[in-house]
């Protein structure tokens, strides 16, 4: 009897999944997840809370089908050769990671088994490979890779296929309690809720989806990070022929390049994509840094931003690209200290997708915006949320204010102290970084590093 084993991990998910596919086909089936302490302890805990309930629905649909999910205690490069051999596995399926750790992992488990290692790449729309220049590299520059990536035949996504269970092994662990519940449906249903009401209001979403108090976005970036959706599905469930479709489009395309990149390149992990800045000299203060963990910058748009991060795990894009900006560039803080808080605390830390953003916004990585390109916090606070509606949400200290005092209220301040119902200093903080300050200090320490870089 063959008995095959699929490993989930960040494709928690029957339908398009190819690991699964092909573990059922391939035997009686036994579904493994493995709680690995590594991941555990460098999520925090609402991320963690979303992973155990996407867990648990998954183990209910599994249940629905007169199935299980076995949960096992990691590392897996330690536990799993084992049970796999206790359990008299054939073969082992999962879809491919293409983070650093995550390969290294997976190619020391591969080498250990005696028995069939069958990989996929389950979780991107393109696998690494598919997108490639005429050099057969990963293009450098999005808008090429773009063109190329429209133009490769997408594989199709599938729908699950019945499975026929191995009677469950002994020894399965429970899966750790939610402390607090996600405030959304979870799991594949959940995420399909979600995919019907974008779909249904997708025509809006090139013109409101820069807009932080409209919810213009798709929301779906914790279910692509968890994969209880496939984006090949999404994909397929996409109207490609409106502007605006073809613009969320494009945001799938970017999601793959990135992967391809850090799969290309894991160096970016931790090393700037252009090495001429290598040599930035970050100031790094520690005080700042945590007084921008906490929203209390004295900028309104990035306050209101990394208050909602803290407390709902969530932030919109175009208020990541906002303070990720003033933590770089208004603070001269460096990158990996943003991009690792946002890993860890965002309940969609992808690793690629972190680590591109952050090199883009810091003007480091492939295709970035351009060193001299720094996001001045209070004209992107008018354009983006122009009556103050987002900060009010997350800063309620400065509700009071009119739409014109709410985006920079030091300046009403200044002028009229008597006309503002906020006291700077007591009830909310005055700047800790003039711009116009930062902005040429800014400048002077990028076009240094190039200088020392050349």
């Amino acid at each position: 009897m063959s008995i095959s084993v699929c490993w989930f991990r960040k494709d928690l998910r029957l339908n398009d999944n190819p690991a699964w596919n092909s573990a059922c086909s391939d035997g009686d089936v036994i579904p493994v997840f493995v709680l690995e302490p590594s991941m555990l302890e460098s999520a925090s805990q609402r991320k963690k809370d979303v992973m155990f309930s996407n867990l648990m629905a998954l183990k209910a649909e599994l249940e629905s089908l007169g199935g299980y999910l076995q949960v096992i205690e990691g590392p897996a490069r330690q536990a799993l050769p084992d049970l796999l051999t206790k359990w008299g596995a054939t073969s082992l399926h999962f879809n491919n990671d293409h983070s650093p750790t995550a390969k290294s992992r997976d190619d020391r488990i591969d080498e250990t088994l005696n028995i069939d290692v069958v990989r996929h790449w389950g979780n991107l729309i393109q696998p690494p490979g598919a997108v490639v220049s005429g050099t057969g590299a990963v293009h450098k520059v999005f808008t090429p890779y773009f063109k190329r990536w429209a133009s490769v035949d997408t594989p199709n996504y599938q729908a699950y296929s019945t499975p026929r269970f191995c009677p469950q092994p002994q020894g399965s662990s429970t899966l750790p309690p939610v402390v607090e519940p996600p405030a959304f449906p979870t799991g594949s249903a959940g995420a399909h809720e979600r995919l019907v009401t974008f779909l249904n209001g997708i025509e809006d979403y090139e013109e409101t989806r820069d807009f932080p108090s409209v919810q213009g976005t798709s929301l779906l970036s914790s279910d692509l990070h968890f994969g209880t959706i496939g984006p090949r599905e999404i994909l397929a469930l996409v109207d490609q022929e409106t502007d605006s479709s073809r613009a969320f489009i494009r945001q799938l395309a970017w999601r793959d390049w990135y992967a391809h990149l850090m799969n290309a390149s894991p160096e970016i992990l931790n090393s700037p994509a252009n090495p001429v800045y290598n040599n930035i000299e970050w100031r790094n203060n520690t005080e700042e840094f945590d007084l921008w963990v906490q929203g209390k910058t004295g900028y309104p748009i990035v306050d209101a931003g990394m208050r909602e991060l803290k407390e709902t795990g969530f932030m919109h894009n175009r208020v990541r690209m906002i303070t990720g900006s003033f933590l770089v560039k208004h603070l001269l803080i460096d990158w990996r200290w943003g991009e690792q808080y946002f890993r860890h605390t965002l309940i969609d830390g992808d690793t690629s997708q972190n680590v591109g953003n952050w090199q883009w916004v810091a003007g480091t990585g492939f295709d970035a915006a351009p060193y001299f390109r720094i996001f001045n916090p209070i004209r992107q606070s008018e354009k983006f949320d122009k009556e103050g509606i987002y900060i009010r949400k997350w800063v309620p200290e400065l509700a009071s204010l009119s739409s014109k005092q709410i985006h920079s209220p030091w300046e009403i301040n200044k002028k009229s102290p008597e006309l503002t119902s906020v006291c700077l200093g007591e009830d909310y903080p005055f700047p800790i970084v003039e711009h116009s300050f930062a902005r040429e200090r800014c400048l002077e320490t990028y076009k240094r590093a190039r200088s020392e870089g050349t």
